[in-house]
């Protein structure tokens, strides 16, 4: 059954609202046209310093001009669309316990209040909110020009109110300052990785120091939200922080679905949690900029842990458990050799292979649903996971996407038309949702559907018993074996041809004497014994069993001169050679006395 899902596709008014961000973003920082030109260059060093290149970042890299530039044109669109996207699936909802009084908000790293911007723009019922927003991070200037943007944003949307009844206040002070109000929701988001970067043992101290003063700053019903790229280093670091958070009371809302050790912790070679969703929806000059930067991007993704001291309220059927769908699909060999699919998930029995019939029937990543377990599940000898089937068995065919049959399903596959209310239940499909061909179980194509144009298949019973052998073509006369090498020959290449005649003269008998060609000696008999210029300077012919050579062509005009190096004198230059060394003159005198 499913449960949520907490990576839904992003709605109109937020993806018109990002795709307006551009001139927000001009009005509090305008750029000039040369530096317009070079944004896209300067988009991709700063991100080669953000990714493989991060030993040369510096910690207060947004104050040069173009890094700063490059982050709030590029980075922080689509930090805006991921935490969006996030925001939405978790329906955050601050200070809807109590709509009437002010709520406090503090996002600790916010850079050019990424959060803000992000709640604005993707829960518009929080407009109207008594919101307190505390902004902290190193540097002032990015905060300034994120307020800047977002009071452009809220003037053009509410009129000269602005951003009442919001209330922003900047911070200039480091993620572990203490702060005099407690947070109703803490958010960290897209800054933990710039601090905590510098080994493995110190990741694992500073994660546990990090938690507890996280957990300090909130208030007793309030919550925390972490947000990360979805990298390896950055789901161990989570993991790392999940641990500690737990040791202080607090208890996971997502996506972990249970209390157990973190089963994908990243750690080593050991799959890491991080989630994968389509980035088709993003405007279109976001995505013509990260195509001029050589930076396309086809999905996003990221980690994230969401905690509070009251927890949620959400328990599995008797029998069943809590999974949380992680990674994508991937093909599975089924275990009498019928195609599956498999999805690496996580639930209270640590990692988890699920197992479906067909491709389309996977959970989307993000989506928790409830399963039953069978009585002994097996396990994937090549990850460890627990096998956890879905469906009717590995052959079987679901019947709960009747009519609703994507195009990557094959046409043999062996579609029935009766409903399965159970695996509707089993897999969360509401049908009163699909279309009236896909309730009434109907199939709108397949294999033995007529399509118009053509024509309609035959039943097996007006199918002939045999059929007819195909008639086959008349093979072309054989050539003779003399004609056939004569035709290879005559095409192959000059060398190839040489070759051959070489080969012949080599295997062919030595001559007898009684048929020497005269003007041959008689003693010489074993030709093999001599070099060709004998016979040459001799008689004139090529004796019998050596290939013949081509005489070679002499080129007109003068012989060829042989050149002489002149030799050089000790600086270099070039001088005439001595006749004699001085001690070979000594030993002339010497002789002639």
């Amino acid at each position: 059954m499913s449960l949520e899902q907490i990576f839904p596709r992003p709605g109109g008014d937020f993806l018109a609202l990002l795709a307006g961000l551009p001139k927000h973003l001009d009005a509090a920082m305008p750029m000039r046209r040369q530096h317009r030109r070079e944004l896209p260059g300067d988009i991709r060093h700063l991100s080669h310093l953000l990714t493989d290149e991060r030993g040369d970042l510096r910690r207060d890299y947004l104050s040069d001009p173009a890094a700063l530039s490059a982050y709030m044109r590029y980075f922080l669109p689509w930090n805006i669309y991921r935490l969006g996207v996030l925001f939405n699936g978790l329906a955050l909802d601050p200070g809807g316990d109590n709509p009437d009084e002010t709520t406090t908000i503090v996002d600790l790293g916010t850079g050019p209040l990424t959060t803000p911007l992000a709640l604005w723009m993707a829960r518009p019922h929080l407009r109207r909110r008594k919101l307190h927003f505390i902004c902290v991070d190193r540097a002032q200037r990015p905060m300034r020009l994120g307020l800047d943007t977002l009071a452009h944003m809220a003037e053009a949307q509410g009129g000269p109110e602005g951003l009442k009844p919001w209330r922003v206040t900047l911070v200039k002070a480091p993620l572990d300052a203490r702060l005099r109000e407690k947070a109703d929701l803490l958010v960290v988001a897209n800054a933990l990785n710039e601090v905590l970067h510098r080994g493995e043992g110190d990741l694992l101290e500073d994660a546990g120091a990090l938690a507890g003063h996280l957990a300090s700053s909130l208030t007793p019903t309030g919550q925390l939200l972490v947000v990360e790229p979805g990298i390896r280093p950055s789901a161990h670091l989570l993991s790392a922080l999940r641990r500690g958070l737990m040791h202080r009371g607090l208890k996971p809302l997502a996506p972990c679905p249970h209390t157990e050790p973190c089963p994908m912790s990243g750690r080593g070679y050991t799959a890491w949690c991080h989630f994968n969703f389509d980035a088709d929806a993003a405007p279109g000059w976001l995505k013509k900029l990260s195509e001029d930067a050589r930076l396309t991007k086809e999905n996003v993704s990221l980690s994230f842990l969401q905690f509070s001291a009251k927890g949620r309220k959400l328990e599995a059927g008797v029998g069943k458990s809590l999974v949380r769908a992680v990674s994508g699909p991937f093909d599975l060999p089924g275990a009498d050799g019928t195609r599956r699919y498999g999805q690496y998930c996580c639930s209270d029995r640590g990692l988890t292979l699920l197992s479906l019939p067909r491709k389309h029937l996977v959970p989307l990543p993000g989506m928790l649903i409830e399963a039953a377990w069978p009585e002994t599940p097996i396990t994937d000898a090549k990850s460890g996971a627990l096998v956890l089937p879905l469906g009717h068995g590995p052959g079987a065919v679901p019947a709960s996407r009747r009519g609703t049959r994507p195009d990557d399903i094959d046409d043999d596959d062996d579609w029935d038309d009766e409903l399965d209310p159970a695996l509707d239940v089993e897999l969360g499909i509401d049908r009163s949702k699909l279309p009236p061909e896909a309730q009434a179980g109907a199939r709108p194509r397949g294999k033995a559907t007529a399509k118009p144009g053509r024509k309609p298949p035959r039943l097996p019973s007006e199918r002939p018993a045999e059929r007819a052998p195909k008639p086959r073509k008349p093979k072309a006369a054989k050539q003779a074996p003399e004609a056939m090498d004569a035709a290879k020959d005559a095409k192959a290449p000059r060398a190839v041809r040489r070759a051959r005649a070489h080969a012949e003269d080599s295997t062919r008998p030595k001559a007898d004497p009684a048929v020497i060609p005269a003007g041959i000696p008689a003693d010489i008999l074993d030709v093999d014994n001599y070099p060709d210029e004998r016979f040459e300077e001799s008689t004139g012919q090529q004796p019998v069993g050596i290939p013949s050579r081509r005489p070679g062509k002499k080129k007109p005009g003068r012989p060829p001169v042989k050149k002489v190096n002149a030799p050089k004198s000790a600086k270099g230059g070039k001088s005439a050679p001595k006749a004699d060394s001085r001690a070979a003159r000594k030993a002339k005198k010497q002789k002639a006395k």
